[in-house]
């Protein structure tokens, strides 16, 4: 069969999924002569360059106060909470702003600008960011952990997750908040970049399988927003004390509840009610997340009935 590769768009969408193709075997010694497939803007030429490791040098400048451990996400998962309340902690650094979102579609920005984000976090034993986007589906953000592990191969990894469900609704709520013609909640299952995005960012199993094959799990550590909000001092404690810093939850509560933050309508954007939510459309939502939410539980050690749909 001949291809006619001059009709446009034709030719990229070729290089593009083969690209993809040969990106699902990261460990294949190969790989990195075909790096140069990917699209060729400024920001993918850069990730193209970091995939070779030839940011080694910038990145090797800010080796001793790059950050440490990483909030990957969920969005819309008590991220925002961690972040705020984690510097509280006389040995905790977290940046400003607290999503660089650098290893994905700020990585143009440069090694210059990133380390310049850590420099006030030089006297500090643990520095950290918490860029949800980087457990994301977005394509911006598709070499995220490979990035990552590029260039901090050490690095802790945070996953924040609630109820697949209660997470979709409030990244709805909050992207409908931002942008108003953004697509109605009925309409989210039949529009596909809502459907990726929405469903994609809640199939946590998937998510943290990428992160997998780079790190080990010991260097990876779950939890739940639930188990948050019930007992927010044990989570807290074993979070400090996976990050090797001294257990101190009391540091980070005000007297021993979680303080309010990021609430919908905060930073400026419109507050958008609970959409109404019809049960079949409920049903085929918990249908599509279900097999991965289990495999997830499985993962953390939770009852697979541990959400209830």
């Amino acid at each position: 069969m001949n291809i006619d590769i001059s009709q446009p768009g034709l030719a990229s969408s070729l290089v593009l999924t083969i690209h993809s193709f040969l990106m699902r075997f990261p460990k294949t010694s190969f790989l990195p002569r075909f790096i140069p497939l990917l699209p060729r803007n400024k920001v993918h030429r850069k990730i193209e360059q970091g995939l070779r490791g030839l940011h080694e040098n910038q990145a090797r400048k800010g080796a001793h106060y790059l950050p440490n451990f990483i909030i990957i996400g969920a969005a819309k998962s008590a991220t925002t909470t961690l972040a705020t309340i984690l510097p509280r902690h006389p040995d905790i650094f977290l940046s400003r702003p607290k999503e660089p979102k650098f290893f994905g579609r700020r990585y143009a920005k440069g090694w210059r600008w990133y380390r310049k984000i850590f420099r006030p976090g030089r006297g500090f034993m643990f520095r950290g960011e918490a860029s949800t986007m980087y457990a994301s589906t977005l394509g911006s953000f598709r070499y995220a952990p490979r990035l990552i592990h590029r260039y901090l191969p050490d690095v802790k990894i945070i996953y924040v997750v609630r109820h697949p469900i209660d997470r979709l609704v409030s990244q709805w709520r909050h992207l409908k908040g931002r942008r108003p013609d953004y697509v109605d909640f009925q309409d989210i299952l039949s529009n596909r970049r809502a459907r990726d995005l929405l469903l994609g960012c809640s199939k946590y199993f998937s998510r943290i399988e990428e992160f997998r094959k780079y790190f080990p799990d010991d260097q990876i550590h779950c939890i739940t927003f639930e188990d948050l909000i019930e007992d927010p001092s044990r989570v807290l404690s074993d979070l400090l004390t996976f990050l090797g810093a001294s257990a101190r939850p009391e540091l980070l509560l005000d007297d021993g509840r979680l303080p309010r933050v990021n609430e919908a309508g905060d930073k400026g954007r419109a507050f958008v009610e609970v959409p109404d939510f019809p049960a079949k459309m409920r049903n085929k939502i918990a249908n599509l997340l279900k097999p991965d939410a289990e495999l997830f539980l499985d993962y953390i050690g939770k009852d697979p009935d541990y959400w209830v749909w």
